[in-house]
This record gives C-alpha cells, structure tokens and sequence, in this order.
C-alpha cells in the first residue's frame, strides 16, 4: 500500500509537473493604484472663496461695534492688562488668571506686572443683580460716565446672560458719552480715506459670573469664553451662524457646541492684535490673516 501510495504521489507529481510545463498558469500581478486626479482649480477656488465668506461673516459679526460705523477702529487692549478674579476657589482663581493669561499673551496682547490696578475684573456670584448694586453704590465710575439709562439698559438686557461684560472704552476723539462708554477728548485724529482718527482701546472691563446659568459650564470653557470676550469688543446678539467659536458656549444648539477656544477664535485674536488699528481697512486684514491660518 505504500508503495502504491507512493506512486500515486509521484504519477500526479509528474502529471502537474508537465502541466505546469506545457500551460503554465499566469502571474496575479496586483492593480497599480492610481493616484486621484488633482481638484480642478476651479474646485480649489470655489472652496477658498466660501471659507473667506464664511470668516468674513465670522469676523464682522462678532466685531459689528454697535452705536460706530464699520470704518471704526476695533478695540482692544493697548493698555497692559491686570486681572483680577473673586467668587472661586483658590484654584479656580489660579486657573482662570493662568488661562486668561495664557490666551492674551498668545494673541499679542499687553499683560502687566504684579502688582498691578486691577482693570479686568471677574466675578463669579449666584446673585449678580445684587452684587452690581452694591458694587456701583461703593464705587459710581465702575460704568465709566455712562448716563443711568444706559446703566439701566444694560442692566435690564443683559439679566438673562450667563455673563455680563461691560466695556469702558477710550475712543480717544472727543468728549461726551456714546451707547453708554466715556469719551475722552484728543487731538490726534486726522482726516483720511485710508487711516482713523484713533486707535480705541479698554481702560478697564468687568464680567459678573451667574453660577446658577453656568453650573453645566465646565471651568477650562468658561476661562476660554472669558478671555474671548475679554480681549476685544465682542458683540455678545451677534449670528455668527455654524462658525466653530466658543462664543457658542451657551447656546441651546447641541449641534454647535465648543471644546475650548477654537482654531478660528485664536486665529481672529492673533489677528485682531496685529493688525494696523488705524487703518480703515482692519476687518479686511484680519479676515485675510484669519483664512490664511486655519487653512494652513
């Protein structure tokens, strides 16, 4: 049997050797991948024009300056920053000048040195109505010279806020009050098409904390939104749409809801802080320097 066995193996060994010589089976040769066509430009364009638009929107949305016209200056800190934090923890407090610090030095923005008069003021309370009283009754500039009906506007609009935020604003081109900012005389203004007639900057801010809107608000996006709106004018009624913003922090759509600050917002402060202030053209530069970095 084993012998037959054998001559089994060797007859089909043969038999498949001559096979494989007189028809020899062919060669699997794997496909060559191809490399996907090149977008056509005109794909390339159609994509780079939609994201200006869509940060342009971004932009002068957010920076809409209401009471000013759009060849106004956008405000921002020239004057160092101090911060300042009550009504958290000690930690808490940490944390927040730590990230608060962080973000406006990455952006370009003034800080001062410790110690410092505090001129960006934080507080975090559960009973923010009552704190503003007490707070104008002790001190009556913590509104600038705005009027009492702008005061009480304000007051009144902004109750069912998570976080209020007051600018005072040195416009620095004459005297008088507007939309409820103090106006400081100056003679530097110039006529021109091209340049302002000043560079407007904050000479203090304060955001009062409602803890009982903002006890689902985890601690880092809070920081974040609050060095947001802490560095320049931001216009808090603005629609800036599906744009990815932590300024979207408290809005009720799931859909559009922040991590942390994005790739747009530290685009648009690094942009806001290097751009000519006196230029008429500022939304403009921004938009473009915005574009150029969350797409590269």
């Amino acid at each position: 049997m084993l012998f037959r066995s054998l001559s089994v193996v060797a007859v089909a060994a043969v038999c498949c050797s001559t096979v494989a010589k007189t028809d020899p089976p062919a060669m699997y040769a794997p496909p060559v991948a191809e490399s996907p066509p090149p977008l056509p430009e005109v794909t390339v364009a159609a994509a780079r024009t939609a994201l200006e638009h869509r940060v342009d929107a971004f932009v002068r949305g957010i920076t809409r300056n209401p009471g000013f016209s759009d060849d106004e200056s956008l405000v921002r800190w020239n004057t160092p920053i101090c911060s300042f934090v009550a009504g958290m923890t000690v930690e808490e407090v940490k944390f927040v000048l730590a990230r608060v610090s962080q973000t406006s030095s990455a952006a370009g923005a003034p800080l001062a040195r410790a110690p410092c008069q505090p001129n960006f003021v934080i507080v975090a309370t559960s009973e923010p109505d009552r704190v503003l009283e007490a707070w104008y009754a002790r001190n009556n500039q913590l509104f600038g010279n705005a009027t009492p009906a702008h005061i009480h506007q304000f007051l009144e609009n902004s109750r069912s806020r998570p976080v209020r935020v007051w600018y005072n604003i040195n416009l620095g081109r004459k005297s008088g009050v507007r939309s409820g900012h103090f106006i400081p005389s100056n003679n530097r203004a110039e006529s021109s098409a091209f340049v302002g007639n000043a560079a407007f900057d904050f000479f203090s801010i304060f955001a009062i904390i409602d803890t009982n809107r903002t006890e689902h608000t985890t601690l880092d996006h809070l920081a974040d939104y609050l060095a947001m709106v802490g560095l320049t004018n931001i216009d808090l009624d603005a629609d800036i749409g599906g744009a990815p913003s932590i300024l979207q922090l408290f809005t009720l759509s799931a859909e559009y809801q922040p991590s942390g600050l994005s790739d747009w917002d530290t685009a648009f402060l690094k942009a806001l802080y290097q751009s000519n202030q006196t230029s008429r053209t500022q939304r403009f530069e921004i938009v473009e320097r915005v574009v150029h970095d969350i797409s590269h």
